[in-house]
């Protein structure tokens, strides 16, 4: 969890608002005293795309481009007006850590080019050599 919340650039405290957590409630799962919960696997699927294969083994992508299509939406935004505006204030919370993680996501894709581009050119430089 901790390599998941430095990757999208969160605090312990953004981190555990964002799947509706407490912070000391966050830092144990952290800390490895507390399990994760399945709601809040699929908070991490739904908010944050998160990649539970990666999450409990290790496998794979940090994250999924989109959720998966076998996983179930944790939340779901309608445009009836008579929704009550918890629920709208809790949506317009779940888009706004959309983006934050997007925007964290699209870093670590400009650092891998940058990478890929180094080999790239180290690798030019052997062939002309």
């Amino acid at each position: 969890m901790r390599l998941i919340r430095k990757a999208l650039n969160y605090s312990q405290k953004d981190f555990a608002d964002s799947l509706g957590l407490t912070q000391g409630g966050y830092s144990d799962i952290e800390r490895g005293k507390n399990g994760i919960s399945k709601p809040v696997k699929l908070m991490l699927i739904n908010v944050h795309k998160v990649n539970l294969s990666f999450l409990e083994n290790n496998r794979g992508e940090m994250f999924y481009i989109e959720t998966p299509p076998d996983q179930p939406e944790a939340v779901s935004s309608t445009s009836d007006p008579n929704d009550s505006s918890d629920t709208k204030d809790r949506v317009i919370e779940l888009l706004k850590a959309d983006i934050k993680r997007l925007n964290a996501e699209r870093a670590l894709y400009i650092e891998l080019l940058h990478s890929k581009d180094k080999i790239i050119t180290a690798l030019e430089r052997q062939l002309k050599n």
